[in-house]
């Protein structure tokens, strides 16, 4: 059976869907099978605007062929789920192009709900999901159209009322029935846009200060600390002359967990982290961390890790211990003192830190504070657009002749100068600071945070954070990247164009706020919905019950829902009150007329009693009249109530209503 009615509506709703669907997951996408998806959306619109003839069978099959070719070519075959995401839409929209019929429509409507539900997989913000739920409305409302008469506006309005049904519904079996493990899950799409990595060249790392991604969101849960908040994320204690790497033997070590019992130590505070999507395991916190979350392993160094679903964002509780009181075995003095593949490198640096040590008289403390000093009064300056440095001897470069820098600079040549002479010294990788929010009282980490700093052991004291970026610009201790006056004309050039570009600007900063405010809502109470959260809830609702007796009770409760509202769709009801607009006005002449002492009588037709109160009020004959020919050319001869027939009946009550002057 072909599709006759509504034909466009459905044509035009159904690419717009499409449309929408690739601006979510269009820069997951290489660019040559994007132009051709886009090529595809405006080709469907062309053909349903311009009211041209689809293309024929062979012609769609030919070029589905080559786009097949595109596809495996462009997306190809190492990240399956973005290769199933590609063809499901490729496939969606050759189908569209060739759609004559309903069931061919029924087809494509089925497809996009689950192309539009892809869109997660990519993207879970609130902004997305309510574009996608929008198009969820649409995308119900054109499978009403397939099958009825009615015209889109109407069509959306019952699929409206039709998920506003369901909504508390789905709220209600979201918070109390009991979530369960799942039994598999698909590997994770390339969707992570934050982390760092683990072998990283620390002069590379000012490239991270170009990304405005949010990373992580981190809620205290007493009072907030004092900053700088050094967010640790990985240990690189082995280096090779230029890059800074996480040797062997500390990759073997954290296989082992961390006993918060050993360190000796209270808690110094303990807070939330809401974390996006990784590209790696590594998560975050502050000196040595350690987390009793199912999901998060924490390392013998304090460092914390996922340990499954990447590709998802995960929310934890973690505690803070003094950095100091980690202890120093023998092998770890030894893995972060040596610089066997890096002897031959860098003689001008090691030279001088020898030299600055023995001027120290060889005490671990004041060469940690000379060194300081060093790169306080020599002219160092901190920049996010550092002089590009090649060649072996990149850290001599650095400290005698350049000595401009961003934070890898200074923590990878510090590192190397402290492990010159002996002073065990590693070089961190995380994030510093963060920007406050002073409505919901949480920090907002993003990836222009990234920053390298160096932990120095001294005798003593254990372990110390060195950051000569404390000296150098002491202004980048105290918040975000974002907050640096000096640095904001470098921050916003590197940027994308966005709101947090134009934050200088009073009115977008406010928006940008705002916006950034009702993520964290949406990031918190829904997206951070998990386990944990569900089983403290029902056990406050439910106290001590086993979990099948709360998922007994939430199903009969779901269940006599539904019966009672069925019981009250079948229930009898009194006839209604008339829903046509022509009859409610008609009721209200009759009630009129009734107040004027001209009452019905039994058996009476409406045009019958028009007439009798035409001769009862002979002044108002002309319009009740009229308004007794357009009665008739509605409701018997069916002619169109339209807008100028529904403006003319009114101005007839309302000149009947009126009083006659004298």
């Amino acid at each position: 059976m072909r599709v006759v009615n509504n034909l466009t509506a459905i044509n035009l709703s159904l690419s717009i869907v499409y449309i929408l669907v690739l601006s979510f997951i269009f820069t997951e996408l290489p660019l040559a099978f994007n132009t051709l998806l886009v090529g595809l959306c405006i080709w469907n619109l062309a053909v349903t605007l311009l009211k041209r003839n689809k293309p024929n069978a062979l012609l769609a099959n030919t070029l589905a062929g080559l786009s097949l070719i595109v596809l495996f070519y462009d997306v190809g075959f190492s990240d399956t789920v973005t290769l199933f995401v590609a063809m499901l839409i490729l496939s969606s929209l050759f189908k569209l192009l060739q759609a004559t019929t309903k069931k061919h429509y029924q087809t494509i409507t089925l497809l996009s709900f689950f192309s539009l539900s892809t869109v997660y997989l990519f993207s879970q913000s609130l902004f997305a999901t309510l574009i996608i739920s929008l198009l969820y409305i649409l995308n119900f409302a054109v499978l009403a159209l397939i099958e009825s008469k009615h015209n889109l506006k109407i069509a959306v309005k019952g699929s409206l009322k039709l998920l506003l049904l369901a909504l508390p519904i789905s709220i209600f079996l979201l918070l109390l029935l009991p979530k369960v493990p799942a039994f598999w899950q698909l590997p994770g799409p390339k969707l992570a846009k934050t982390g760092l990595s683990e072998s990283v060249d620390p002069f590379d790392i000012a490239q991270l200060s170009n990304s405005d991604e949010l990373v992580f969101r981190a809620k205290f849960d007493e009072q907030r600390p004092s900053p700088p908040y050094y967010w640790r994320a990985i240990i690189h204690d082995e280096f090779d002359g230029k890059t800074w790497l996480i040797s062997d033997i500390l990759k073997a070590k954290q296989v082992i967990g961390q006993n918060t019992t050993k360190l000796g130590a209270e808690p110094l505070f303990s807070y939330q982290i809401f974390a996006e999507p990784a590209a790696k395991p590594w998560l975050y916190g502050l000196q040595l961390s350690s987390s009793t979350y199912k999901d998060v392993k924490t390392t013998s160094d304090g460092l914390l890790l996922r340990k499954r679903f990447l590709a998802s964002s995960i929310s934890y509780t973690t505690q803070s211990y003094p950095l100091e009181s980690a202890l120093l075995s023998r092998s770890v003095q030894y893995q972060n003192a040596q610089l066997n593949l890096a002897k031959e490198t860098n003689l001008q640096s090691q030279t001088f830190a020898k030299r600055l040590y023995e001027q120290q008289n060889k005490d671990d403390g004041a060469f940690y504070s000379a060194l300081y000093e060093y790169f306080a009064n020599n002219g160092f300056s901190y920049t996010l657009t550092p002089d590009p440095i090649t060649g072996s001897n990149t850290l001599d470069q650095f400290l005698f002749n350049n000595k401009r820098g961003f934070c890898g600079h200074y923590a990878s040549t510090a590192a190397f100068m402290f492990r010159s002479v002996g002073i065990p010294a590693r070089v961190v990788s995380g994030y510093l600071g963060g920007e406050y929010n002073e409505q919901n009282s949480y920090l907002s980490v993003y990836q222009y945070d990234a920053h390298a700093w160096v932990e120095v052991y001294i005798k003593n004291k254990g372990w110390q954070i060195f950051d000569a970026t404390a000296v150098v610009s002491p202004e980048r201790l105290n918040g975000s990247l974002s907050q640096h006056t000096q640095l904001n004309n470098e921050f916003t050039s590197n940027l994308s164009f966005g709101l947090l570009r134009l934050s200088n600007i009073a009115g977008f900063n406010w928006l940008r706020l705002k916006l950034e405010n009702l993520d964290y809502q949406w990031t918190s109470w829904v997206l951070g919905f998990d386990q944990q959260k569900q089983a403290s809830l029902l056990n406050k609702l439910f106290g001590n019950k086993k979990l099948w007796q709360i998922s007994l009770i939430v199903i009969a409760t779901v269940c006599m829902t539904f019966i009672c509202y069925f019981v009250y769709l079948s229930w009898p009801k009194k006839s209604s009150e008339p829903k046509h607009a022509l009859t409610k006005d008609y009721l209200k002449l009759v009630n009129w007329c009734e107040k004027q002492g001209i009452v019905a009588k039994q058996n009476q037709t409406p045009l019958q009693f028009l007439d009798y109160a035409a001769h009862k009020q002979p002044e108002k004959r002309i319009y009740i009249e009229q308004f007794a020919q357009l009665y008739s050319d509605v409701r018997y001869r069916q002619l169109v109530f339209n807008s100028y027939r529904k403006k003319h009946s009114k101005d007839l009550i309302k000149s009947i209503k009126t009083k006659m002057k004298r």
